[in-house]
């Protein structure tokens, strides 16, 4: 396959201050990644560990739109499922139902992933940290497959007390040739308050990656490169009924676009088109039929044209 979305895939379900549970919703980085590339191209596939349960759920919705599932690797007993509690001042918090030794068994290695790469694989999502053995063994998967990497940045939290935030990522950052973070994890990062928009991307323009997705929330997002940034507001499709994994999906997109060789204008398009259509349901895109592929080009043309003044020619 040419696109691969590889990391973890989780399910949730949320827990009212009543106790009251509502129904379990299928998700994850890589599986939202996933639903993402799917709305551009059928060249796809998901590269993880799972539970013996994805069938009935995960694997419904990948046989529903004709997705190989030959990446898969079954290592435990149930995919990660997640309880978000929430309290009735609007904090909440959350809870790994089957626990962490199961999430230890989900984690998705560089060593699977040079096994799912194929001759044709051009590139491949992962959300991630910073550990430096695993991306070492990244990189040498990355020149063996001459593969091209999205990275999605998985920040340490205040008070992880792992060392310098931003030297962490400088450390790794090279192996990597695209990356995405929003505006929370780049004002922590940098240090810029997350309004300073113009500020954070100058940081950004000096990092040795050829273009940044970065999200600034229900504004939009910029396509960045080291010599210029590109701005698109946020894209309604319909109504926002929930923003779960838009930053994971205009990520994945955002990879899609670039490796097609689209410019940065198109890039961002692209990358928050495919956000509005996420955001447009709880959980994943329902179902996405050739023809809301093509209404997803048309409309991407459309806004093109809007940003830049031109006609979008591919």
């Amino acid at each position: 396959m040419k696109y691969m979305s590889c990391g973890n895939i989780m399910s949730d379900m949320v827990e009212d201050a009543h106790g009251v549970r509502g129904p379990l919703h299928i998700g994850g980085p890589a599986f939202f990644a996933l639903t993402a590339l799917r709305l551009w191209t059928k060249d796809c596939k998901l590269v993880c560990q799972a539970g013996a349960d994805y069938d009935a759920t995960y694997g419904n919705w990948m046989d529903l739109h004709g997705l190989s599932r030959e990446s898969i690797r079954v290592e435990a007993d149930h995919c990660t499922v997640h309880v978000l509690k929430y309290n009735e001042d609007g904090s909440y918090g959350h809870q790994s139902v089957y626990g962490s030794q199961n999430l230890g068994y989900l984690k998705t290695t560089p060593e699977h992933i040079e096994a799912a790469a194929s001759d044709d694989t051009v590139g491949f999502y992962l959300a991630q940290n910073q550990d430096k053995v695993f991306w070492k063994k990244l990189e040498e998967v990355k020149n063996k497959k001459n593969l091209k990497m999205m990275w999605e940045l998985e920040v340490p939290k205040p008070g992880d007390n792992l060392g310098d935030k931003l030297q962490r990522i400088k450390d790794v950052i090279h192996i990597a040739d695209m990356w995405s973070l929003n505006s929370n994890e780049a004002s922590y990062v940098f240090d810029i308050p997350k309004e300073n928009d113009e500020d954070i991307i100058n940081e950004i323009m000096k990092l040795p990656v050829e273009m940044t997705l970065y999200r600034v929330g229900k504004r939009g997002a910029y396509a960045v490169t080291p010599s210029t940034a590109v701005f698109c507001e946020s894209i309604d499709v319909t109504e926002s009924v929930d923003p779960t994994g838009c930053g994971n999906s205009s990520t994945g997109a955002a990879m899609w676009a670039h490796l097609e060789g689209l410019d940065p204008a198109m890039v961002v398009v692209v990358a928050n088109l495919t956000a509005g259509y996420n955001v447009a349901q709880v959980g994943p895109i329902p179902y996405i039929s050739d023809e809301i592929m093509e209404d997803a080009r048309r409309i991407a043309a459309e806004y093109y044209k809007k940003i830049t003044g031109k006609e979008f020619v591919k």
